[in-house]
C-alpha cells in the first residue's frame, strides 16, 4: 500500500472513528437521560406545566406517601416516589420530573409518548420523533457495536503502516483536525438553528444538537492535540539522535587521522 493512500484511508478512518464516540457518548445512559430530559420538558412545557399542577401533585402524594405517584395530564407516563414531592423546592422538583421523563423516554424511545387512549402520534418525519429515538438506550448498543469495529479497522491500519516504516501520527493528527472541524461546523450550525426557531421542543432540539456537537468537536481536538505532541516529541529524537550520529562519525574521523606519535594532519 503505497504512503499517500494508507495515510489517506487513515484519516478517514480516524474521522469515523471520533464520530463513532461522540455518538456512543451521547447516548450513553447518563447523557442521554439527561437530554432527552431536557426534550420531554420543553415537549410538555414543564415550566408552566409543573406551577398548574403543583397543588394536585402534592395532594397525591400525600394520599400515597408510601406509592409511587403517577404524574397526571402528561403524554409520557412518567413515575416519581411521594417522598420526592413532600417538601420539595420547584427546582428540586423540575429536575426530578425531567429525569424520570429522561429514563422513560431512554428506555421506551418515541413509543412512550402517547395520548389518553394510549396511541402515539407523532409524525414519521417529526424532529422530535427522530431525536428521541437516536438519543435512546437501543442506539446506544448500535453505536457501541460500529465503535468497537472501527477501532480495530483504526488500529490494524496503523499496525500495518507501522510494519511499513510509515508513522501514523500525520493521519491521526490530521483525522482529529478534520472531526474538530466538521463538528464545529454543526455547532455553529445548531446555534443559528437556535436562534431562528420558534417552538419550545425545536429550540431545545437544536440546543441537543449543539451539546452532541461539543462532544464531537472536544474528542477531536483532544486528539489532534495528542498526534501534534506526539509528532513533536518524534521529531526531537530523531533530531537529538541525528546529532548523536553526527558527533559519532566526527569523532571516528578525527581518530583515524591518529598515529603511533600522535594526531596527524589529515592528508591534502
Amino acid at each position: 500500500m503505497k504512503s499517500s493512500a494508507a495515510g489517506l484511508i487513515t484519516a478517514i478512518l480516524t474521522v469515523v472513528v471520533l464520530l463513532c464516540l461522540a455518538g456512543y457518548q451521547v447516548t450513553s445512559e447518563t447523557a442521554g437521560v439527561r437530554l432527552l430530559g431536557r426534550v420531554g420538558a420543553a415537549l410538555i412545557e414543564l415550566d408552566r406545566w409543573l406551577p398548574a399542577h403543583r397543588d394536585d401533585i402534592e395532594l397525591l402524594s400525600r394520599d400515597r406517601p408510601d406509592a409511587p405517584l403517577t404524574l397526571p395530564d402528561l403524554p409520557v407516563e412518567v413515575l416519581i416516589p411521594s417522598s420526592a414531592v413532600l417538601e420539595a423546592s420547584d427546582e428540586d422538583l423540575h429536575a426530578t420530573i425531567q429525569r424520570a421523563m429522561g429514563e422513560k423516554l431512554y428506555r421506551d424511545g418515541s413509543g412512550a409518548v402517547q395520548d389518553e387512549d394510549g396511541e402515539s402520534h407523532l409524525g414519521f418525519a417529526e424532529p422530535v420523533r427522530w431525536t428521541i429515538n437516536l438519543l435512546g438506550e437501543g442506539m446506544h448498543s448500535t453505536w457501541r457495536s460500529v465503535l468497537i469495529l472501527s477501532v480495530v479497522l483504526l488500529l490494524a491500519l496503523c499496525a500495518g503502516m507501522l510494519w511499513t516504516r510509515q508513522s501514523p501520527l500525520w493521519a491521526l493528527t490530521i483525522g482529529g483536525v478534520i472531526a474538530a472541524a466538521a463538528s464545529l461546523g454543526v455547532w455553529v450550525l445548531a446555534q443559528a438553528m437556535n436562534s431562528i426557531l420558534d417552538g419550545a421542543v425545536d429550540k431545545e432540539i437544536a440546543l441537543v444538537l449543539r451539546d452532541g456537537a461539543w462532544i464531537g468537536l472536544r474528542n477531536g481536538l483532544s486528539l489532534a492535540a495528542i498526534g501534534a505532541a506526539a509528532l513533536y516529541l518524534v521529531s526531537q529524537l530523531f533530531q537529538r539522535r541525528d546529532r548523536d550520529e553526527d558527533w559519532d562519525e566526527h569523532d571516528d574521523r578525527e581518530y583515524s587521522y591518529e598515529g603511533p606519535r600522535g594526531r596527524q594532519h589529515p592528508p591534502y
